[in-house]
C-alpha cells in the first residue's frame, strides 16, 4: 500500500505540473467544459506539443511552411457544440463569459463579424508579446444558421504572416485575412 501511495504522489505530481505549464502559457485559455446537448453535433479537439511535433515530422518533407507552423505550436483546442433550446443561454453565456475574460487580460480584438439578424457572432482575439510573434488565437463564434457555437484556442509561437495559413490550414475563414491591415 505504501508503494501505491508513493506511485499515486508521483503521478499526481506530474499531472499538476503539466496542468500548471500549460495554463502557464500566455496563449492558453480555460474555455471550460461543454455539454453535448442531445441528438446535436458535438465535436471536441485537443491536440498538445508531443503529438503537435510527431505530426510535423509527417509534414516536413511536403509541406516545410506547414510543417514550420505546427513545430511553433503549443497547443490546439477545438470545441463545435450543437445548440438547442437545453443548452443555447448557456453556451452563448460562456461565449460572452470567455470574451469578456479575454478582454480584461489585455488580449486584442483582431476581427469582429456581427451578421444582420444575429444570424453570426464571430470574435478573434490574438495575444502576443511583441510585434514578432502571437502566444495565442483565440475564436468564438455563434452561428444560428448552423445552430452551432465554435471555440478555438491556438497556443504557440505564431508569427503574423503564418496567420491566414494557420485559419486555411484550420478551416477559420476569419483568419485568411492580410495581416498588415489588421495591425498584428
Amino acid at each position: 500500500m505504501n508503494r501505491s501511495f508513493r506511485l499515486l504522489s508521483v503521478v499526481s505530481a506530474f499531472a499538476l505540473a503539466a496542468v500548471a505549464a500549460r495554463a502557464a502559457d500566455a496563449g492558453y485559455v480555460d474555455l471550460g467544459k461543454f455539454k453535448p446537448a442531445a441528438g446535436c453535433e458535438f465535436v471536441e479537439v485537443n491536440i498538445g506539443t508531443p503529438l503537435l511535433k510527431f505530426a510535423s515530422l509527417f509534414m516536413d518533407h511536403d509541406d516545410p511552411d506547414a510543417a514550420a507552423l505546427i513545430k511553433s505550436l503549443k497547443h490546439i483546442r477545438v470545441n463545435v457544440v450543437g445548440l438547442n433550446e437545453t443548452n443555447r443561454a448557456d453556451t452563448t453565456a460562456q461565449v460572452e463569459k470567455v470574451r469578456a475574460e479575454l478582454e480584461a487580460q489585455g488580449w486584442t480584438k483582431m476581427v469582429t463579424v456581427r451578421e444582420k439578424g444575429d444570424t453570426e457572432d464571430v470574435a478573434i482575439y490574438v495575444k502576443s508579446h511583441s510585434d514578432e510573434a502571437i502566444d495565442g488565437i483565440v475564436v468564438t463564434v455563434i452561428d444560428a444558421k448552423k445552430g452551432e457555437a465554435v471555440f478555438v484556442n491556438v497556443v504557440g509561437n505564431i508569427k503574423p504572416e503564418q496567420l491566414a495559413s494557420l485559419g486555411r490550414g484550420l478551416h477559420i475563414d476569419h483568419l485568411d485575412v492580410n495581416v498588415k491591415s489588421k495591425g498584428v
